[in-house]
C-alpha cells in the first residue's frame, strides 16, 4: 500500500511507504457522516439501522434491536426522554440469545437478552454490533440486564 501525504504546498501526493500523513496547520472535516435523531414513541417498535434514538411514552416501552449480524460495525445509541423503565431486547431472529455484552473491563458485566434503562429521563446506552452481539460501549444512568 503506498503512503499518501497531504501538505498545503503540494496537495495530495502518493509516495513509497505506507500510511496517511497530513501536514497542515488547519484540517477541517466539513462533511462527517451524521444522521437525524429518531424518536420511538410506541411499544414494540423495532430499530432497523444504526443511529441515535430517543424513547418516550406514557409508560415503559419495549424496543426491539435487529439481529447484530444485520448491522455489523453499526452503533446504536438509545436515550430515554421520559421517566419510565424503557427496555431494549432482541428481535424474533435472536430470541433467547444473550445478545448484549459488556467489556470484560467494565465495572459490571452486562450479559443478557434484555437491557432496561432505569425510570429516569436522560439514561443513555451506546451499543456497537460486532456481528454476533451488541457490545455495551458506554452508558449513563442506571442500566439493568
Amino acid at each position: 500500500m503506498p503512503k499518501v501525504t497531504y501538505d498545503a504546498a503540494r496537495g495530495l501526493v502518493q509516495e513509497t511507504g505506507s500510511g496517511v500523513v497530513f501536514t497542515t496547520d488547519s484540517i477541517v472535516f466539513s462533511s462527517l457522516p451524521t444522521s437525524a435523531v429518531q424518536a420511538i414513541t410506541t411499544d414494540g417498535a423495532t430499530i432497523t439501522a444504526p443511529g441515535v434514538y430517543t424513547v418516550s411514552g406514557g409508560g415503559a416501552l419495549t424496543t426491539f434491536v435487529p439481529a447484530p449480524s444485520a448491522i455489523p460495525g453499526g452503533t446504536v445509541i438509545v436515550r430515554s426522554l421520559s421517566g419510565h423503565a424503557h427496555a431494549l431486547t432482541g428481535s424474533a431472529a435472536v430470541a433467547g440469545l444473550n445478545i448484549f455484552r459488556s467489556s470484560p473491563l467494565a465495572t459490571a458485566n452486562v450479559v443478557g437478552q434484555k437491557l432496561t434503562l432505569a425510570s429516569a429521563a436522560g439514561n443513555t446506552i451506546t451499543l456497537i454490533s460486532d456481528g454476533l452481539a451488541f457490545c455495551v460501549a458506554a452508558g449513563s444512568g442506571s442500566i439493568t440486564p
